[in-house]
């Protein structure tokens, strides 16, 4: 969830979560040095909150994805995992079992203790990681954080099999360690605030030379057994103040940097594919005018110009959309609920007859233009249908402390969220789960509690396999038709940036770098 949330604050371009392909069709070679601009700060797993590309290449997982296109690349599938772990018939306990067959660049065998190590690194209150939310759920993981302890209770290693207990049922807990954070490394890994420099790697690639600041160079890991794609020779990353200029001019293959704004002329390298995070107006359900007041929200979903409101942040930045899943998530169905082209004011005012209360509703917004700008939108389409909304701007620090504490007097405020894993639990009983409200788990912003759908949410988490996507894809277009918690209108498409040297790309929806070749 961090890192997706993080991107409602336009600090980060990060990512979660992977795999639709896109290729060139053309032939390519093998071999070359592919060349990236953008330089991480770190390219510690337990640290980093961008190394997204260079650890995807580097790390070696439990489960992952594979470089296929969707569906099949939102799929899970083990990876150093033997298999799909045995779980407890209550959804609390994973047993991993690890292959022999992987090896560090060092020559040291990947182990139980690989993935053990890395997880109490986490923990760990000298790193002070940002990923500590996805471990901290864990039976231990309070006394490793709050010093008392090195490693959570809940993990125990017998021969080549890791257990790890949870506080509670989390079937996603597979999906989750997809994510870079439960990367393998060798157990006498060092922990520290700074992040290692030196980096040993199971993946397809391994970190040669790191200098923060100046450059780094990834290359083949030589004693790679694995099934993942690793075609350059080499990698070679260095700081840019210009990354997209950089590929534009031919510098670089690949720019780790936002590249929406490339020039026109450079088009044909910006490859747009459907990616994971949705941009909704979120009801403030703990406020006196949304409060039990689904007729309101369902009304505004008719009521709001979807086009209008994405063409204020582009016009290839995404495609409208009226669910909380997206197309690609496991689940998803298209069920058309809402306007897509544009608003149906008749409709809208129906549902909204009798339920507008005072009138009035107040809008929290970043102080960002294209923010602004959609305000505007939502004000001049909510006001034929008896709501006055005013709008409230904030830095965006200032905006995110105050939604995340209960009782601040907003209406409505406009969010962008993503799962960091394809389930659809790290969408919907993340974002509308009332049981979270006041937990350090809580990204439901909407305040949104409701018995019946909190039952249902937690019904839908202990399921497994096709029966637990097909109870997410039904309670993604109920909760959106009935309950209207937030007014969904763009799926998000994400952005990539090459040069006409690549030959071949893999998005997951985030650039796969070990898939990557040159013509």
């Amino acid at each position: 969830m961090l890192r997706r949330l993080l991107a409602i604050t336009a600090t980060l371009a990060l990512a979660s979560c992977l795999l639709i392909a896109a290729a060139s069709g053309r032939s390519h070679r093998e071999g070359g040095i592919f060349r990236i601009a953008g330089l991480p700060s770190s390219i510690d797993p337990a640290i980093s909150i961008e190394a997204y590309a260079e650890l995807q290449a580097t790390c070696a997982l439990l489960m992952n994805y594979p470089d296929k296109p969707s569906p099949a690349g939102t799929r899970i599938v083990p990876e150093v995992a033997a298999g799909y772990p045995a779980v407890s018939r209550d959804g609390t306990t994973f047993t991993f079992t690890i292959r022999s067959s992987f090896r560090f660049n060092t020559g040291e065998q990947v182990t139980a203790r690989s993935f053990a190590h890395e997880i109490d690194r986490i923990l760990s209150p000298a790193t002070k990681s940002p990923w500590v939310q996805y471990v901290q759920d864990i039976v231990g993981a309070k006394a490793v954080t709050d010093g008392k302890a090195t490693t959570p209770s809940g993990m125990k290693i017998r021969g080549n099999k890791l257990i790890i207990q949870l506080t509670h049922a989390a079937r996603d807990f597979p999906a989750r360690v997809t994510a870079f954070p439960f990367c393998a490394v060798p157990a006498d890994l060092p922990i520290t605030p700074e992040g290692v420099t030196t980096l040993p790697s199971a993946g397809p690639y391994y970190v040669d030379e790191f200098v923060g600041g100046q450059k780094l160079v990834l290359k083949k890991n030589p004693l790679y057994r694995g099934t993942r794609p690793h075609h350059v020779d080499e990698v070679d990353v260095s700081a840019a103040t210009d990354p997209v200029r950089s590929v534009e001019r031919g510098e670089a293959d690949f720019a780790d940097a936002d590249p929406s704004q490339s020039g026109p002329k450079y088009r044909s390298q910006l490859h747009s594919v459907p990616g994971q995070l949705v941009r909704f107006i979120v009801f403030n359900s703990s406020q006196p005018l949304f409060k039990n007041n689904s007729a309101l929200r369902r009304a505004i979903n008719f009521a709001i110009d979807r086009p209008a409101l994405i063409r204020e942040r582009g016009t290839i930045t995404g495609r409208p959309t009226d669910q909380y899943l997206t197309a690609s998530m496991p689940g998803f169905v298209d069920a058309r609920l809402y306007p897509l082209g544009g608003p149906q004011p008749a409709k809208a005012r129906a549902l909204a007859q009798g339920h507008t209360g005072s009138g009035k509703a107040v809008l929290y917004i970043q102080n960002k233009p294209e923010q602004i700008a959609q305000a505007q939108i939502i004000q001049r389409d909510l006001k034929p249908i008896g709501l006055t909304v005013t709008v409230k701007k904030f830095p965006g620090p200032a905006l995110f402390q105050r939604l995340f504490t209960p009782g601040t007097p907003y209406d409505m405020t406009l969010l962008g969220f993503g799962p960091d894993w394809f389930d659809p639990y790290a969408v919907l009983n993340v974002l509308f789960d009332g049981r979270l409200i006041g937990t350090p788990y809580n990204f439901n912003l909407a305040y949104y509690n409701s018995p019946k759908y909190n039952a249902r949410l937690a019904a839908a988490s202990k399921l497994t396999g096709s029966a637990r996507y097909r109870a997410y894809g039904k309670l993604d277009v109920d909760l959106a038709r009935n309950e209207a918690p937030v007014a969904a209108y763009e799926a998000e498409n994400d952005l990539t940036f090459v040069s006409k040297r690549v030959g071949c790309l893999v998005l997951h929806p985030f650039f796969d770098l070990a898939a990557a070749c040159l013509k």
